[in-house]
């Protein structure tokens, strides 16, 4: 999953403040959340009442690092790997429509 930091992120984004940072910014416009806290090499974001744990790649951390100290840089893309089955169902299930296994059975939309 790509995410993309924008110039809009990086100039709401505010330098030291986990839940505030430009990649916090990102991750919830991009992920449809409420909340995510952004440290050098991990995130936590809240995915339907659960905190999930996602680690950041080498480059954003340096990049979050130049940013926390001279509050400058550019707009910049960075691969999310989603490590772990329930990261990975978490954010799927969040992000994008799921179809139900085959065999499930699943209520129709008029019994709920």
């Amino acid at each position: 999953m790509n995410i993309d930091v924008t110039r809009e992120d990086i100039k709401n984004g505010k330098p030291g403040k986990p839940s505030e940072c430009m990649v916090a910014l990102a991750l919830k416009r991009q992920l449809g959340l409420s909340y995510a806290s952004v440290g050098y090499r991990e995130a936590k974001i809240l995915v339907d009442g659960q905190y999930v744990k996602l680690y950041l790649p080498k480059r954003v951390e340096k990049k979050i690092r130049f940013w926390d100290g001279f509050h400058f840089v550019f707009p910049f893309s960075f691969e999310l790997v989603l490590s772990g089955f329930l990261t990975g169902s978490a954010i799927t299930l969040r992000v994008q429509k799921v179809q139900p296994a085959p065999g499930l059975i699943c209520p129709s939309p008029q019994a709920v």
